[in-house]
């Protein structure tokens, strides 16, 4: 009976779904290693700041960079895949407000795969040019990145979870999509907060991405195990 009522997913349903839960893993993993970091170098910071953050990098070394940006640029990687597969399905698969939110959780993504390369390959070498000044340049194109991301990814993950409680059956249990909706307005209002230079909350914007990659590892275990999403 349970296999009448959930079939197994398509081919192309469980590789989109194994790049969800692969990649939101790696970035979960790189956001760990971005929380070595400190806050002033790890996440967006004030004009003032990126001076502490240059003596960050200097301490800091570059292994931790390297890992922090290499494992997050992993991450970036595979949910760009995941999210170009799940946005491309036809509209027997997954309604207009869903493929939008992968959409948009895509933009963000192209987004973040630019700052995290910063972080792996660009940081360490900059802190030691002779002049300062080009690493604070990129360290502020970096933080602006980094929030201005975070609105398309908060939008995004507020329309695939919107779209999937609308579903007879959803995916997500009704608690944790509650969780996802908080997470996705957190990260929208923090990000688009810090880019309009109105509020400035660097660790909203780091954690919503952390509990964020949470919520989509399980949302591709479930597409795994439940079959196809449809409406």
């Amino acid at each position: 009976m349970d296999t009448a009522r959930f079939p197994a997913p398509s081919q192309s349903d469980a590789v989109s779904a194994a790049l969800l839960a692969l990649g939101a893993a790696a970035l979960f993993l790189g956001t760990l290693f971005y929380a070595r970091l400190t806050p002033a170098l790890g996440l967006p910071a004030l004009p003032d700041e990126r001076a502490q953050a240059l003596a960050d990098a200097l301490t800091l070394g570059p292994t931790k960079l390297a890992l922090a940006g290499g494992f997050a640029f992993l991450g970036d990687g595979l949910l760009l895949a995941a999210c170009v597969a799940l946005a491309s399905r036809g509209r027997r698969q997954a309604s207009d407000l869903e493929r939008a939110g992968w959409a948009l959780m895509a933009v963000s993504v192209v987004i973040a795969m630019v700052f995290d390369s910063m972080t792996a390959a660009l940081f360490w070498p900059l802190a030691h040019a002779s002049e300062a000044a080009p690493f604070l340049a990129f360290k502020a194109w970096f933080d602006f990145l980094f929030a201005a991301g975070n609105v398309p990814y908060g939008l995004g993950f507020i329309a695939v979870l919107r779209a999937d409680a609308r579903r007879g059956e959803p995916l997500l249990p009704r608690p944790l999509s509650f969780v996802g909706l908080a997470i996705g307005a957190a990260a929208a209002i923090s990000g688009l907060g810090y880019s309009t230079d109105v509020l400035h909350m660097p660790l909203v914007i780091g954690l919503s991405v952390t509990f964020g990659c949470l919520v989509l590892a399980v949302l591709g275990v479930r597409i795994l195990r439940r079959g196809p999403i449809t409406d």
